[in-house]
Parts: structure tokens; C-alpha cells; sequence
């Protein structure tokens, strides 16, 4: 075989990531860009959702402790028959139908059946319930404090649909960098046959040629499978079905990024949701304190008495205000006192571990970026030094100057130096992904 045409066949197969592209070669397969699965996660991904629903449920907490604040209003209406002596002469009095008859003592002793239909609008008005009060600001607090967890799981879910998501390229472009070497290794097949016809190898060289069709085809095997198990996965984190084709827009690149020179995580969105969670305990354990000072409550009812169904003869109302103050009640209020003070101590120390576990992190983060670039750049060099390598090889094999296990050895060199390229592509910018989730740049792409 002609000398320039096996190294157009091994270098235009093994060349270098930024070249590879995608075809598509299914009506049914969807290009999504980044930007797009982000939207689509946002949108569908079920910690999302869940996120959302447990917002919901704290607004809702919240507008429950606005009782503290506003009145409450209630309707009620009530049939009641008795021949009770007492019964019967009140019911007469609440619907203003008392006579002097009434008064006969064989009257008042055995009235009879007595017929009562009373309907009532009762309001009370809280007017100083100082521990309802702080109630109120714990669950405000708390409504905070998830608004703020539901933006971190945003976050997250972003940082995982970003490293899916390249990890997707990855697992395609490895197929690519495998189905490529396989067809190199087809031209040395049939070179290395050609050559043995004429005498000039052994049987030996071309059954080492075929053992390594045989071990490329297994890898490739292996890595059309873990395309499936990450297209899987993305399409979980979208919220999609699992077996839904997804054609990624580009073969993977390393991210443009520069550090902020972050250095602490106080304004993660994450660590906000604590602190608000925090004042909410710290709220909480002053309405359990305060539970021991009087309330005070206005009231006020008016109400439609009548003999008769539907009937409103008579009317009556009564206005008031209320002092409450239960000094003991077996010792209660000082024990959820206690476990409040309690609950809110640990939350504090669960901040603060939680603070210097993630500075740490962050500090982590920064150095990985550093190692990743760092290695980035070797398998760079590497990779190119592996195919110039096999290309002076294959020129000297097609001279007869080069030992086919040389060729071969050179060859499966060049294909893992692409495969280590790759594969540092993707830990740099998973690398850079993560900085920017812990350093508050999540938002960036």
C-alpha cells in the first residue's frame, strides 16, 4: 500500500478533538445546546419541582401565622328543642317572645316542647399576642430561608446538567476516537496482509494486527454503553424519558474561565438559607419565651334568634375584651422553651460546620482548576508528540524498518493520548463547573 495513503487514512482518523463532528443520521434526534438543557432542567427536573412545592408549602405557613394579625371572622347556625324549664324560658328571652303568661309558676315548670334556631357571626380581633408576633417573623424567616434552598437546588441542578451534559460529549467522542483508531488499524491490516503475500511478513504480525481489531472492538462496545447510560441520565435530570435521543450540539472543548478571586461563600445561596433558617429558630425560641406573657383579644358577636326555621325575630350582640394569661399549664412552655433554645444551638453549630466544610471546599475547587489546566496542557502535548510518533512509524513499517508490535504499540499510544486529552477536557471543565457553584458563579456556562 502507497505510503501517503496509510498516513492520510491513520492521521485524518486520529486527529485532534477540536475536529470531530456530529452527523445526524436519525429524523428523530433532537440537537440540543447547553443553554437549552439548562432551560429544560429548570423547567422539568423533579428536585426542582420538589423544591418548588416545599416554597409553596412555606408560603402557606406563613400566611397561617398572619392570625397573629387579622380578625377572625365565623358563621354559625344552630337548630335546638327542649321542654327543659331553664332551656325553654331562655330560648323565649333570646328570641324576645317572653309574656306574662310566661310568668304562670305551671308554665314556667312544665313549658312544653320549645322550638330554637339561632344563627351567629362571631369576630375576634387579636390586639397583643407578642409571642404570635414573633411566630410570625420565624415563619417569614423560614420562607426566606427556602426561597433561598430552592435557588441553591437550581444551582445544583445546573452543575449537574453541565457535567451530564459534557460528560455526553465525552462518552460520544471516545466512540469517535475508537471508530477511527479501528479503521487505522484496518489499514495496517490490510498493508501488513498485502505485505505478507509478497513475502515480507510474518503470519505472526498480521494475527498481532487482528488481536488488536479484536480488543478495539470490545472497547468500543464498551463505550457506545456508557453513551447510553449518560444520555440516560441527562435525560433524567431533564425530565424527560430515558430512551429519548439526544444529539449534543458540539464535540467537547475546554470552557473559557478566569477566577473572581473568591474567597469566602457568605453569599451563596445555599449558605443564605441557613442563615435565614437560623434567625428563624432564633424567632421561634422568643415566641416559646413570650408564651409565658398575657394576650389580649378583642370580640364581638351578634346574633339571630326565631322560633321558627329561616325566621330572624329577634337580635341581640355583645362586644368585649379579653385578658388571657395561663401562668402554668404543667410546665409546657417551659419545656418547648427549652427545646427550641436547644434546636436553635445545634442549628448554629450545623452552620458553622456546614461554613468551614464549604470554604474548604472552595479552596479545593480553586487548586483543581489549577491541576486540571496543568495536566490539560500535558495530555496536549502529548497527544500531538503520539500521533507524530505513529506517523514516523508507519512510514518506516511501510519501508520495512519497523517491527509490526512497534507499529501497533505506537498506535494504541496514540489513541490513549486522545483518549487522556478528552477525558482532561472534561475533569477541567467539570473542575471549573464546580468553582463556579461554590464561588457563586453558577450562572455562568
Amino acid at each position: 500500500m502507497n505510503t501517503k495513503i496509510l498516513q492520510g487514512l491513520v492521521l485524518s482518523s486520529l486527529l485532534l478533538i477540536g475536529s470531530f463532528t456530529h452527523a445526524q443520521n436519525e429524523v428523530d434526534d433532537e440537537v440540543m445546546s447547553l443553554t437549552r438543557a439548562i432551560e429544560l432542567a429548570n423547567e422539568n427536573n423533579r428536585e426542582v419541582q420538589k423544591a418548588l412545592a416545599e416554597l409553596e408549602a412555606a408560603k402557606a405557613g406563613s400566611q397561617q401565622a398572619n392570625a397573629a394579625f387579622l380578625p377572625s371572622v365565623e358563621l354559625s347556625s344552630g337548630y335546638s328543642i327542649s321542654n327543659d324549664p331553664l332551656y325553654a324560658f331562655g330560648f323565649k328571652l333570646q328570641q324576645q317572645g317572653v309574656t306574662m303568661a310566661d310568668f304562670d309558676p305551671s308554665v314556667i315548670n312544665a313549658p312544653g316542647q320549645t322550638n330554637h334556631f339561632a344563627t351567629q357571626v362571631m369576630v375576634e380581633q387579636p390586639l397583643i399576642n407578642v409571642d404570635a408576633w414573633q411566630g410570625k417573623g420565624a415563619a417569614t424567616n423560614q420562607v426566606k430561608a427556602t426561597e433561598k434552598k430552592t435557588e441553591y437546588t437550581k444551582e445544583y441542578v445546573r452543575f449537574l446538567v453541565k457535567q451530564t451534559y459534557y460528560g455526553l460529549q465525552l462518552a460520544k467522542n471516545r466512540v469517535e476516537v475508537l471508530k477511527k483508531a479501528q479503521k487505522a488499524t484496518d489499514a495496517f491490516l490490510s498493508m501488513a496482509e498485502d505485505n505478507l503475500g509478497q513475502g515480507y511478513l510474518k503470519e505472526v504480525d498480521v494475527m498481532a494486527i487482528k488481536v488488536r481489531q479484536y480488543e478495539q472492538a470490545a472497547m468500543v462496545q464498551e463505550a457506545e454503553n456508557q453513551v447510553e447510560n449518560v444520555s440516560e441520565m441527562l435525560n433524567f435530570l431533564l425530565g424527560r424519558e430515558l430512551t429519548k435521543s439526544i444529539v449534543v450540539s458540539d464535540s467537547i472543548t475546554q470552557v473559557s474561565f478566569s477566577f473572581n478571586n473568591a474567597t469566602s461563600i457568605f453569599n451563596r445561596s445555599d449558605v443564605l438559607a441557613m442563615q435565614y433558617g437560623l434567625e428563624a429558630h432564633k424567632k421561634m425560641n422568643k415566641s416559646d419565651m413570650l408564651k409565658f406573657a398575657p394576650r389580649i383579644n378583642a370580640f364581638g358577636s351578634y346574633n339571630m334568634y326565631d322560633a321558627d326555621f329561616g325566621g330572624f325575630g329577634a337580635d341581640s350582640y355583645m362586644v368585649g375584651v379579653k385578658l388571657q394569661w395561663r401562668i402554668f399549664n404543667g410546665g409546657k412552655n417551659i419545656g418547648k422553651y427549652n427545646q427550641s433554645k436547644a434546636n436553635y444551638n445545634k442549628a448554629m453549630v450545623s452552620y458553622q460546620d456546614y461554613v468551614a466544610k464549604e470554604n474548604m471546599e472552595l479552596s479545593k475547587a480553586s487548586r483543581a482548576i489549577a491541576v486540571a489546566e496543568s495536566q490539560l496542557l500535558s495530555y496536549n502535548m502529548a497527544a500531538e508528540e503520539a500521533l507524530e510518533s505513529l506517523r514516523i512509524r508507519s512510514n518506516r513499517y511501510d519501508q520495512g524498518l519497523e517491527k509490526t508490535s512497534e507499529l501497533l504499540m505506537s498506535e494504541t499510544k496514540a489513541e490513549e493520548s486522545l483518549l487522556k486529552q478528552l477525558n482532561a477536557i472534561y475533569t477541567y471543565n467539570v473542575a471549573v463547573f464546580k468553582y463556579q457553584m461554590l464561588a457563586s458563579e453558577s450562572n455562568q456556562q
